[in-house]
């Protein structure tokens, strides 16, 4: 693989991992709600909500990471162990 397709394919997987662990459903302290209602709690629009569930070829801002991570009370770092873990499960 080449440099594109390496960060093709992470940036994939990430759009994925995030899609199933906030998006799918959409939650707020346990209990599923809207992607209307998540947008509008967790300052991140409905346009980016729904660019992370349609997944592939969307490079995710970071600033839309920062507020998810807030949003969520998850350190950006814990997240991207996680992520890790969660790449390690797809092997």
């Amino acid at each position: 693989m080449d440099y594109n397709q390496d960060l093709e394919t992470f940036q994939n997987s990430f759009i994925e991992f995030l899609k199933e662990t906030f998006c799918s459903p959409y939650r707020i302290k346990g209990s599923e709600v809207s992607r209307n209602e998540y947008a509008e709690n967790s300052g991140i629009s409905r346009g980016t909500l729904s660019r992370l569930n349609e997944g592939k070829g969307y490079d995710i801002p970071l600033s839309t990471i920062y507020k998810l991570s807030k949003f969520e009370e998850i350190e950006p770092k814990d997240l991207f162990e996680k992520f890790e873990e969660y790449l390690s499960s797809k092997v």
